[in-house]
């Protein structure tokens, strides 16, 4: 029998460990929550069932049999994994369809995949910015945006969140060869969604280019679920579109839809894509089921749609501000940190899963419980937020 071995403290990280401290201090520190069963609108942890709100799973396709089901026959026909980069033959005749059927869902000439949403923004932003080009984005965008231009060592204008004059303004003064306008469609923590048709016009305006993740757009806006351009009607073929399969299409990776001549160059400059493996077969095949049913059931839309309403109802009448959400990503805006840590343990206390959201995620004195509303919450899976949020 093995002896046990002491834990190790390295003197070098002593100055981890302080900050860890620091962080723990003021309500900031950050741990895994491991569940025992999948994404399902209710999720079991250390034996105890819970209504879950927590998952991006908006259309309840992760779990769906129909998904699992077109997972396990890839994996059957192509193995586990495809072992190498799409550039070293790592790709399948599945990755190579669902790249044609992406492009196409999105209006666009090509398309090309990542192995992560995130992957994708780092992709683009790395890869388009160059000398001479200044990129202009919303003060709000998601992280991968942002590490994306810090990547590149782009210049960056930051303007207002969806302040759409002052992006005029700053797009005005400048004098860079290459502009780039980024934003994205449905903001990640407030769930509000961008002003597109005056991102489209200004960004026509001043000859910018435009790149829109759509990553909590698909398969929840648009008559299709192809989106938030398509949901406003709009025909913009100069846009560059980040989505992503993890969320809505309840697989994994993500992509980037453009005109050809872009998505070549990103398939010869993106470093995330040339330099990592390309997504496994079973991401692949759910991902094709998953467009199926999108397509063909749009009642999960309604329903998704349905169920926000009713859950930021029941926020404004407890005395929670939802802010602008107009999305199934819902916020209860609380403020300081320690009290969105009570107000997570409350919910908790009363079966609800829904996590605390604090900074440097969201700025000082927002912290707040996001709730991910799926469209197979049942009516009384709503409910149980206000009886958890209700009791004294």
């Amino acid at each position: 029998m093995g002896s046990m071995r002491s834990p190790t403290r390295s003197a070098w990280a002593e100055p981890l460990r302080a900050e860890l401290a620091a962080l723990e201090a003021r309500s900031l520190r950050r741990s895994v929550l491991t569940p025992d069963s999948g994404q399902d609108a209710q999720v079991e942890i250390a034996g105890r069932r819970y209504v879950h709100f927590t998952s991006n799973n908006y259309l309840g396709l992760a779990t769906d049999p129909r998904v699992k089901a077109a997972a396990q026959e890839s994996i059957e026909r192509y193995g586990a994994s495809v072992t190498a980069s799409r550039l070293l033959a790592g790709s399948t005749p599945q990755h190579d369809d669902l790249e044609r059927r992406l492009a196409a869902l999105n209006g666009h000439d090509a398309c090309l995949l990542f192995s992560a949403g995130y992957l994708a923004n780092l992709g683009v932003m790395s890869a388009l910015v160059g000398p001479g080009c200044e990129v202009f984005s919303d003060a709000l965008n998601h992280a991968s945006i942002i590490d994306g231009c810090r990547l590149a060592r782009a210049q960056v204008r930051v303007y207002p969140h969806g302040d759409t004059a002052a992006l005029a303004s700053l797009l005005a003064a400048s004098d860079a060869a290459r502009k780039i306008v980024v934003s994205e469609t449905v903001f990640s923590m407030d769930g509000d969604i961008a002003p597109l048709p005056e991102l489209v016009e200004i960004a026509g305006r001043y000859e910018a280019a435009l790149v829109l993740d759509e990553a909590h757009a698909v398969g929840v806006f648009g008559p299709g679920g192809e989106g938030m351009l398509a949901h406003f009607g709009l025909d913009a073929p100069q846009t560059i579109v980040v989505g992503t399969l993890s969320k809505a299409i309840g697989s994994v990776g993500g992509f980037v839809a453009a005109e050809r001549d872009v998505v070549e160059y990103l398939l010869n400059r993106a470093r995330p894509f040339i330099f990592n493996t390309a997504l496994p077969p079973a991401a692949i095949g759910a991902a094709h089921a998953a467009l199926d049913i999108v397509a063909a059931e749009p009642e999960r839309r309604a329903r998704l749609r349905a169920l926000a309403d009713d859950l930021r109802a029941r926020l404004r009448a407890l005395g929670f501000d939802p802010g602008p959400s107009a999305s199934p990503i819902v916020p209860a805006i609380v403020g300081p940190a320690e009290e969105a840590l009570a107000v997570e343990a409350r919910l908790r206390a009363g079966g609800v899963l829904a996590k605390a959201v604090r900074p440097p995620t969201v700025p000082e004195g927002t912290s707040r419980i996001r709730f991910n509303v799926m469209a197979t919450h049942r009516d009384a899976d709503v409910a149980a937020v206000s009886a958890a949020l209700g009791a004294s």
